[in-house]
């Protein structure tokens, strides 16, 4: 922070970005260290094309401030990574200047994207788009071949046991961490529910994964009919694997 008079005020700083866009943006500073105490900080860009952002804030316990309501729109819109770091300088009210670093500090070309695209396209082993379990039934295979989505899905029966216990996928193993136990984000409509993904450790050596410790808290705020059938869509494997949710 540049703070020789009150009218030379300047507050920059560094940040990297570590967690997906559902999560709130965790900044390095106070509410008392903002040149105005809006509710808000509004986003430009360095080319200076482009409308202010707003980004609403709130104060987290150690003190600091997080970006909330309008973090995710703004890190999907100038297609942020979870390498990139982000240069904050403050231009005078609630404006900040944001330039944007990916990985090999290479700069953002600032063009914008279409909000409607996926914020990850990660296809590892799979074809986008394809259903990565084999369906037990061949009413779900009937619903496997109708999905129409730029992720990789796979669909399984809601039967009331899964609901209430934990979700075991017949699919392969789905995050690229070798570790035992990994965050894992559940989306559906409005709800987000922070599970638990873990190593399968049973007969198939870990080759498959067992979503729980949330699972059952997501399915019952859903109201999942337990008669219908569930169509998964993974949208990340990075630090944080997100799995987007649909009924049929």
């Amino acid at each position: 922070m540049d703070q020789s008079t009150t009218q030379n005020y300047k507050l920059r700083f560094l940040k990297p970005v570590i967690r997906p866009s559902v999560f709130k943006l965790s900044l390095p500073i106070t509410p008392d260290q903002l040149p105005n105490r809006t509710p808000h900080l509004d986003l430009v860009v360095p080319n200076g094309r482009n409308n202010p952002f707003r980004c609403f804030w709130s104060q987290l316990q150690s003190g600091k401030i997080a970006l909330t309501r309008g973090w995710k729109e703004f890190y999907q819109m100038y297609k942020i990574n979870l390498d990139s770091m982000l240069y904050f300088t403050h231009k005078g009210n609630s404006n900040f200047q944001v330039r944007i670093f990916d990985f090999g500090d290479i700069e953002n070309s600032y063009q914008l994207r279409d909000l409607e695209e996926p914020p990850y396209v990660r296809t590892g082993d799979y074809q986008i788009a394809k259903c990565i379990n084999i369906p037990p039934s061949a009413s779900v295979r009937a619903v496997a071949a109708k999905v129409k989505t730029k992720w990789p899905f796979f669909v399984m029966d809601l039967i009331a046991r899964i609901m209430s216990s934990r979700l075991l996928p017949n699919v392969p193993h789905l995050s690229h961490f070798t570790g035992q136990r990994h965050p894992i984000i559940l989306t559906h409509g409005h709800i987000e529910i922070e599970a638990t993904y873990t190593r399968y450790s049973g007969k198939r050596d870990g080759s498959f994964g067992v979503i729980s410790g949330g699972w059952e808290n997501f399915a019952s705020l859903c109201n999942f009919n337990p008669c219908g059938m569930g169509i998964f869509e993974v949208i990340s494997i990075e630090l944080v694997m997100i799995i987007q949710v649909r009924c049929r």
